[in-house]
C-alpha cells in the first residue's frame, strides 16, 4: 500500500489484531466490540474526519462463535444505521454451510458471493423492498414534476396573454387621452390638402391654365396627405393588437414619432419640449410599438405632473445617449413637483398610483416592457425641481425575450 507508513504515523489508518479487538480474554463480547466501533468513530469525528471505513477479515470465526457474531452484526447495523461509517466484512465461505450464508445475508444489507468464477450480489428482502419503494417514489416525483411543469407553462402563457391584453388596454386608454392632440395633428395636413386642392383648381380655371403652379399645389396635396396617413398609421400601430416583434429600429426616430403625437398635448398645457438625441446611435432590437408605449406613458405622466404646477417654467427634456454598458440610455426629465420619498420606491408596483383617477398600471407595464427587452427602468430625483425617468436598452443583441406586453 503506497504511503502506508505515513498513514500509520498520523493515525488516519489503524490495523488491529483480531484477538485484541474481537477476542479479548479469548471470548467474543458483542457489547464491548460495538462500543469500541462507536468510540473509534467519535475519535475520527473529533479529528475532523467525515467518517470512518472498516474492513474486517472474519477468517478467525469458529462454529461456536457464529451465532454470537451474527447477533453482533445485526446489532452493529442498528447502532451504525445513521452514522458515517462503512463496514466491509470478508467471510471464509469454505467454512460456511448454507445456513451460515443465509445468516450472513440476513444480517447485512447485501452480500457478495463468488460462484462458478463469478461474483453475485445477494440482497436482503428488506433492501429489495426499499429499492423498489425508492423507484416508485422517483416515478411519482417525476410524474408530479411533469404535471407541475405543464401547469406552470399554462399559467405562464395565461400571464403573458393577460399582460398583452393589459398593455393593449393601456395603449388604447392613452390614445384616448391624446384625442385632441391626434385630431390637431391630422387636421393640419388635411387643411393643407384642402388649401392646395383649391389653389390647384384656381390655377387650372385660368383662361390659360397654369399647369406648373397647379402641379406644385398637387404635390403639396400629396405631401400633406402622406403626413396625415403617417399620423393615422402610427396611431393604428399603437392601438392594434399584434404579437411582439423583434425588429431593428432607430430609437431617435421612434421618439420623434411619439413627440409628434404628444406635441399638441404639450402645447395645450404650456409645456416646452426639448430634445438632446445623440447622433450615430446603434439600432435597438425589439418591438418598436411597445417601446413607444413606454415613451408615451412617461411623456404623458410628465405633462400631467407639470400641468398642476402653478408657477415656474414647464419644460420637458427627452434625451438619448450611449450608456456605460454599450447600450442606449433614454432620459425623460420634467420640471414638475418631483417625486417624494414615500412613493419613489413603489412607483412601479402594480395598482400603486398617486393620481385620484389613476389605475396604477402604466409604470408597471413600462417596467415589464423594458425588462422584456433586456433593459432596466428607474426614477431619480435631481438637485433641482422635477422628476427624471431613465431606461436603458441593449443594442446589437440578437433580440429580446418578449412577453405579450
Amino acid at each position: 500500500m503506497p504511503d502506508l507508513d505515513r498513514y500509520m504515523a498520523d493515525s488516519s489508518l489503524e490495523i488491529v489484531p483480531v484477538r485484541d479487538w474481537y477476542l479479548q480474554g479469548g471470548t467474543f463480547d458483542l457489547k464491548r466490540v460495538t462500543a469500541g466501533w462507536c468510540e473509534k468513530l467519535a475519535h475520527a469525528s473529533a479529528r475532523g474526519y467525515a467518517g470512518a471505513r472498516v474492513t474486517g477479515d472474519m477468517v478467525w470465526l469458529q462454529k461456536k462463535d457464529w451465532k454470537h457474531f451474527c447477533e453482533y452484526e445485526e446489532g452493529l447495523n442498528a447502532a451504525l444505521a445513521d452514522q458515517p461509517m462503512a463496514v466491509l466484512c470478508t467471510y471464509p465461505l469454505a467454512r460456511c454451510g448454507a445456513l451460515e450464508i443465509l445468516d450472513v445475508v440476513r444480517t447485512h444489507q447485501f452480500a457478495l458471493a463468488r460462484r462458478d468464477g463469478n461474483w453475485d450480489i445477494i440482497e436482503t428482502a428488506g433492501l429489495k423492498q426499499a429499492k423498489a419503494e425508492i423507484e416508485r417514489l422517483n416515478a411519482e416525483l417525476e410524474q408530479r414534476v411533469v404535471e407541475r411543469t405543464s401547469q406552470l407553462m399554462l399559467a405562464s402563457e395565461a400571464l403573458r396573454e393577460a399582460e398583452a391584453e393589459l398593455a393593449h388596454v393601456n395603449r388604447v386608454a392613452t390614445m384616448g387621452q391624446l384625442t385632441a392632440s391626434i385630431a390637431h395633428e391630422v387636421s393640419q395636413p388635411i387643411a393643407g390638402v384642402l388649401a392646395s386642392g383649391g389653389a390647384a383648381l384656381r390655377w387650372l380655371d385660368h383662361e390659360t391654365p397654369d399647369t406648373t403652379a397647379a402641379r406644385r399645389s398637387i404635390e403639396r396635396m400629396v405631401r400633406d396627405a402622406n403626413r396625415a396617413a403617417a399620423v393615422i398609421g402610427r396611431i393604428r400601430e399603437l392601438i392594434k393588437k399584434a404579437p411582439p416583434r423583434k425588429d431593428g429600429f432607430a430609437i431617435n426616430e421612434a421618439i420623434g414619432e411619439v413627440i409628434v403625437l404628444t406635441r399638441s398635448e404639450a402645447l395645450k398645457n404650456g409645456v416646452s419640449v426639448e430634445t438632446q438625441l445623440a447622433a450615430g446611435l446603434p439600432p435597438v432590437r425589439g418591438d418598436r410599438v411597445r417601446l413607444q408605449q413606454v415613451i408615451v406613458n412617461l411623456i404623458m405622466n410628465a405633462i400631467e405632473a407639470m400641468s398642476g404646477a402653478a408657477q415656474g417654467p414647464r419644460a420637458l427634456l427627452i434625451g438619448t445617449r450611449n450608456d456605460d454598458l454599450g447600450g442606449i440610455l433614454v432620459t425623460i426629465r420634467d420640471s414638475g413637483p418631483g417625486l417624494n420619498s414615500e412613493s419613489i420606491d413603489r412607483l412601479f408596483d402594480p395598482f400603486y398610483t398617486t393620481k385620484p383617477d389613476g389605475l396604477g398600471m402604466g409604470l408597471s407595464i413600462c417596467r415589464s416592457i423594458v425588462e422584456a427587452h433586456g433593459g432596466r427602468i428607474w426614477p431619480s430625483r435631481g438637485t433641482g425641481p422635477g422628476a427624471t425617468f431613465q431606461f436603458n436598452l441593449p443594442s446589437g443583441s440578437p433580440g429580446p425575450k418578449l412577453s405579450g406586453t
